[in-house]
């Protein structure tokens, strides 16, 4: 028999080897994909298929410290793509947490039908008693994220059956109840969040980055609303359409809110909202019902809530022209990370860090509430809300019956109004006031948007040059004024238009005139009586009562500052124009021009209702 040369022989064991070697692994992995391979300094199951009741399959990308172990995880479920939320893993993995990352159902790489918001009152707690099921897990599950995310959180608590609860939450920059403040804010369309739902949720990926394509103002005045999506070159997309046929607070609305069984909540829970982003008072709102739940049952449970000076999961953006109008200081920046992982540190490690003087230092405090003071720039704690010493204190409007623009006479006061002469602007659909910063969820995901709406606090003066614009300030203050709470606008006004929006919006004037924004709001005239079911158009020219809610805040107006109320009736793209004709409001083409009246009289007293903390 021949024999091979000593160097062929090796070369073919070489590749025996290798090719065993290759065999072993693909083996292993490919049919056991819950091994974890090695990271950079983590274990990671780069995807894994996580089942819910139905048998529909989710996809999921999970990190492990280095030590194999039980630990427990830390758990966000995202329509978004999970893969684009992984930041800061391999820091949960190093500090003894496992990380999951999951797509929800019918969402990039998990399978189903896409079911917005809803389906995760199932599937959120069939992800969690799955978790509870690995080898690697030590029973606790805690679940964060903002928006979508944080409703999947209360989604699978309030309205969960079957499967199991996390054991500690926090769900940030959320709204509660997606009618009266979230996709429509109790009347008016939200309508460049909504719109966003073309680009989104048209197919199981995500197209938000077409929206750069697109010329986003033209974009917006697309009339018939209905229509929008087709527009977005998305066709018919069902989500948007159920949307654009339910205007009104009816049945189809109640599947989307969070602001019910506070009971429920048995697990630690942090609530955490900015003052610039759309849902702050539904945050304390949230707050305050399932504290209010726990203390019902007596129980110890702690359920705590930070506010800053945020935008929607983001801090302060700049303005379009890169500029910051202002600076809120180092104490205000929004480092969530830190803020997650102290939560959790408390919750499940027992660990508060303290400084010398038994302070925590974590950035969470030790009370139930804590918030930041804008003007001041300080954080404060509470135990309550509004705090302690906020008491409501009414600011009347006044004028010679000239206060369109900052260049008008329209004052405020504390003096009440006697006999005094309407103000009047005329509101125009085609040339609605463009909306410039704010308060709302439009957050910096897409460049697309920075041209028509962005986030966070600006100057106004070029805005208030506007004659649609009616503007009351009071004189430079002599002393600080600090408003801490939820603000009303008790708003007079007649219209020409049998139904038509007014806006009110809370501004700050600085001693070198800049009039920066605080917070805002709208009604509209047909739900005016707070009825969503069902709205009544006004009778034109007939004087009414209005009550604007322009949210919550903490705002302390300095010494030679100015308190600035605009009453104007259109803030767009931020929410659909009203075109004053009463027809069905996304099915309607037709605008009118309306002459809006706003009395401020005996009679007639409208007054901005600000929470001042003594």
């Amino acid at each position: 028999m021949r024999v091979l040369p000593r160097w062929i022989l090796k070369k073919l064991w070489l590749r025996v080897v290798l090719f065993t070697g290759l065999t072993l692994l693909s083996t292993t992995h490919a049919s056991d994909p819950t091994v974890p391979v090695e990271g950079r300094n983590f274990r990671m199951i780069r995807q894994i298929s996580v089942p819910m009741r139905d048998g529909v399959k989710t996809a999921a990308t999970i990190f492990l410290p280095r030590e194999e172990g039980v630990y427990p995880v830390v758990l966000q479920r995202t329509p978004y793509n999970r893969l684009g939320w992984i930041n800061g893993a391999e820091e949960w993995a190093k500090s003894g947490y496992i990380f999951i990352c999951q797509d929800v159902r019918g969402r990039y790489d998990s399978e189903g039908e896409f079911d917005f918001l809803s389906q995760e009152s199932n599937d959120t707690p069939d992800t969690v008693a799955w978790i509870r099921r690995q080898s690697w897990c030590n029973g606790k599950v805690g679940m964060m994220g903002p928006s979508y995310l944080g409703c999947a959180q209360f989604y699978g608590v309030t309205r969960g059956t079957g499967g199991e609860n996390p054991d500690a939450l926090i769900p940030t920059f959320f709204g509660g109840n997606a009618w009266k403040h979230g996709f429509y804010n109790g009347g008016p369309l939200s309508l460049f969040l909504a719109a966003g739902l073309n680009f989104e949720c048209g197919a199981r990926t995500g197209s938000s980055a077409t929206m750069r394509f697109f010329n986003m103002e033209r974009f917006c005045r697309h009339l018939p609303l209905r229509t929008m999506d087709v527009a977005s070159g998305g066709g018919e997309i069902p989500l948007w359409r159920a949307f654009m046929e339910h205007p009104t607070y009816d049945d189809f609305w109640s599947k989307y809110g969070t602001d019910r069984a506070y009971e429920k909540f048995t697990m630690p829970t942090l609530i955490i909202g900015g003052w610039y982003d759309y849902y702050p008072a539904q945050a304390i709102s949230q707050w305050a019902h399932i504290s209010a739940a726990a203390k019902a049952r007596n129980s110890q449970t702690k359920h705590c809530l930070l506010i800053g000076p945020w935008g929607h999961h983001h801090g302060v953006e700049p303005t379009k022209d890169g500029q910051r109008v202002l600076d809120f200081g180092p104490a205000a920046g929004l480092d969530e990370q830190r803020i997650y992982h102290a939560w959790f540190d408390r919750v499940f490690k027992g660990l508060s860090p303290t400084d010398k003087g038994g302070v925590a230092t974590d950035g969470l405090g030790e009370r139930p509430i804590r918030f930041f003071v804008m003007g001041r720039n300080v954080w404060k704690d509470a135990d309550e809300w509004p705090p302690v010493g906020v008491r409501n204190v009414e600011y009347f409007l006044h004028s010679g019956g000239s206060s369109n623009t900052l260049r008008g006479d329209g004052s405020l006061s504390l003096e009440a109004p006697k006999t005094e002469p309407s103000d009047r602007f005329v509101y125009d659909p085609e040339n609605p006031v463009p909306s410039h910063g704010g308060n709302h969820s439009v957050g910096p995901w897409s460049d697309s948007y920075k041209k028509l709406i962005w986030n966070g606090p600006t100057d106004r003066r070029a805005l208030e040059e506007r004659q649609d614009i009616l503007v009351y300030s009071t004189v430079p203050l002599e002393e600080d004024l600090e408003v801490t709470g939820n603000i009303l606008l008790k708003l007079w006004a007649a219209s020409s238009a049998c139904d038509t929006d007014f806006v009110g919006r809370l501004v700050d004037v600085h001693p070198d005139g800049r009039a920066v924004n605080i917070t805002e709001g709208v009604v509209r005239a047909r739900y005016r009586e707070g009825d969503g079911a069902h709205p009544k158009l006004i009778t034109p020219g007939e004087p009414l009562e209005y009550t604007i809610d322009l949210q919550a805040t903490s705002n302390v107006f300095l010494k030679g500052h100015s308190v600035r109320l605009e009453v104007t009736s259109s803030n767009f793209p931020l929410w659909d124009r009203n075109l004053n004709n009463g027809e069905h409001p996304n099915e309607s083409t037709t605008m009118k021009v309306a002459t809006q009246t706003i009395l401020h009289d005996a009679a007639h007293p409208t007054r901005l209702v600000l929470p001042v903390l003594r």
